[in-house]
């Protein structure tokens, strides 16, 4: 697997908004492909904690079980604005290896959300935008377009655009939609599709979020 499908993988699901202070976000999830070429099961590990008001750091890693590369960042993010609207700066720093060896990894990123109130109910636009620099060189540049609805009952859906485009090769766009179902009143359960439109990929997608 190359470092653009490693790390182009959905394990991060960073956005504009800041983790509470004191607070922790931890999700893992599954994905496989059920249709077209079959680049392997990757895992994903998401954990975020809110380390001041200002001030939110985590883990984002990521693994291949059929290939064994793996990707792996700490990060923090910090706001530029906040409320309704809001904007924030994450910088990532970390490794990936992969069968060429392992390569450290630089990921800034800025991200931009808005919450809105419809007819429908109550949820959550955002765009997150991130370029990765690895110690061979190559880079990674990855664009997300998110929409998502609370619902009354705690689910959420979420429809998610993913662009990403690697220094050498090409560019690939997905889109995600999810849905969030609420087990209780700290663990949640996501079921969800990534279709990918070059390569005509298709794949199922399970995971398990938990606040504390």
């Amino acid at each position: 697997m190359t470092l653009g499908l490693l790390v182009a993988a959905p394990a991060a699901q960073a956005d504009a908004w800041l983790r509470e202070e004191g607070r922790s976000f931890l999700s893992f999830s599954v994905q496989s492909t059920a249709k077209g070429p079959d680049f392997g099961t990757y895992a994903s590990l998401f954990y975020e904690y809110g380390l001041t008001g200002r001030l939110t750091i985590g883990v984002d890693a990521g693994r291949n079980l059929a290939s064994g590369d793996t990707s792996g960042l700490l990060f923090l993010r910090t706001p530029l604005s906040t409320g309704r609207s809001a904007a924030a700066f994450e910088l990532g720093l970390g490794a990936v290896e992969t069968a060429a060896g392992l390569t450290a990894a630089l990921r800034p990123g800025l991200a931009w959300g808005r919450s809105y109130d419809a007819p429908w109910g109550n949820g959550w636009v955002g765009l997150d935008a991130s370029y990765a620099l690895y110690g061979t060189g190559a880079g990674l540049g990855k664009i997300d377009a998110t929409f998502g609805v609370n619902h009354a009952s705690g689910a959420l859906s979420v429809v998610q655009l993913q662009y990403s485009a690697p220094s050498s090769g090409r560019s690939t766009l997905a889109i995600a939609p999810s849905h969030v179902v609420k087990l209780s009143e700290t663990l949640f359960l996501e079921l969800g599709l990534v279709h990918e439109f070059r390569n005509r990929t298709t794949a199922v997608k399970l995971g398990m979020w938990t606040t504390f």
